[in-house]
């Protein structure tokens, strides 16, 4: 079985996923594909912690590839490479945060199923976790248990005033993109108006040429007339 049917699948809605699965069998089944069919049949609905990691591994791509970098550089043993992991975890769970709400699921205790999984993703099986193919929680062991798990900088602003720091820098860059947009179209309309500008002192030009010319034939007309 491809890999982009799994993928499509696990990125449904999770009340939508056993319908859709069913389906896609029976179809691949009239198709006379019965070992694709087979295959996508014992595929399993993800719990709903991993049916949230899922999600964000495709809605918050940047952040999942920064949470998975910050934690090779804890390997590593790069300076503020905890730091970077923590802010990308929060951003992530925020984000997971959002989505259970949205769905009105229960959050808290999903939530710290949520963060785990990442944890354990981004320091033990990165791929797993890009894939967004999860059915269940991955547990933190070893250095996924402690990568990013230090407490927070002293002096450092709270979790909330940072995430409402990092919605404003959003709404700033959709804020600038915005003004961009604009501008642009007024120059794109500005061109055209200054063309159609342009077009009209030429028309007028040439109508005013043109009734010289209606006025010397007139003039000539009568002179032939005599009068």
């Amino acid at each position: 079985m491809a890999n982009a049917e799994a993928e499509r699948l696990y990125g449904l809605p999770l009340d939508e996923f056993t319908a859709a699965r069913d389906m896609r069998a029976r179809e691949l089944r009239g198709e006379g594909r019965k070992d694709e069919a087979a295959e996508v049949a014992a595929l399993r609905k993800p719990v709903l912690a991993a049916w949230v990691v899922n999600m964000l591994a495709r809605d918050e791509r940047a952040d999942v590839r920064e949470l998975v970098a910050s934690a090779r550089a804890i390997r590593a043993g790069k300076d503020g490479a905890d730091a970077a992991f923590r802010e990308a975890l929060e951003r992530l769970t925020a984000a997971g945060r959002r989505l259970l709400e949205a769905e009105g699921r229960s959050v808290d205790a999903t939530l710290q199923q949520v963060a785990s999984t990442l944890r354990a993703g981004a320091a033990g099986d990165p791929e797993q976790l890009a894939a967004g193919t999860l059915t269940q929680p991955l547990e933190s062991t070893g250095f996924g248990a402690m990568v990013g798990a230090s407490a927070p900088r002293r002096g450092s602003p709270p979790a909330k005033a940072r995430a409402a720091k990092r919605v404003d820098r959003r709404a700033v860059e959709r804020a600038r993109k915005a003004v961009a947009a604009a501008r642009e179209e007024a120059r794109t309309l500005e061109r055209a108006a200054n063309a159609a500008e342009r077009d009209a002192r030429k028309a007028r030009r040439e109508a005013d040429a043109a009734r010289a010319r209606v006025e010397e034939a007139e003039a000539r007309l009568d002179e032939a007339r005599g009068t």
